[in-house]
């Protein structure tokens, strides 16, 4: 039987596998834009925001797949992704669930 997962744990999953990332891929893609490319600040930082974007819609997913097959309720796990900047809407959780139950 597994062992019920904290709210810390799902947190720091989160944040470890989806804003952490993603803060590095924006600075990273704005830097070598704006500094190799040598595009503009305003283009540097859009190119930056997209990079980390693409990258937010597969992290993100791969999270809440995570939680969702470690029996964490959907309600509990949307309060917490919400709080915590991870996901912006019930239909993030809606589709990986409706994904996991097609398997």
């Amino acid at each position: 039987m597994k062992k019920e997962l904290s709210t810390s744990e799902i947190i720091i999953k989160g944040h470890l596998w989806v804003n952490l990332p993603i803060t590095i891929l924006i600075i990273s893609g704005f830097y070598i834009i704006h500094e190799y490319l040598k595009q503009s600040f305003n283009i540097a930082l859009i190119g930056g925001i997209v990079i980390g974007w693409t990258y937010w819609s597969f992290s993100v997913k791969r999270w809440i797949k995570w939680a969702l097959t470690n029996n964490v309720d959907s309600e509990k796990l949307y309060k917490i992704g919400i709080r915590n900047l991870l996901i912006w809407s019930r239909n993030d959780i809606k589709q990986v669930a409706d994904k996991l139950n097609k398997e």
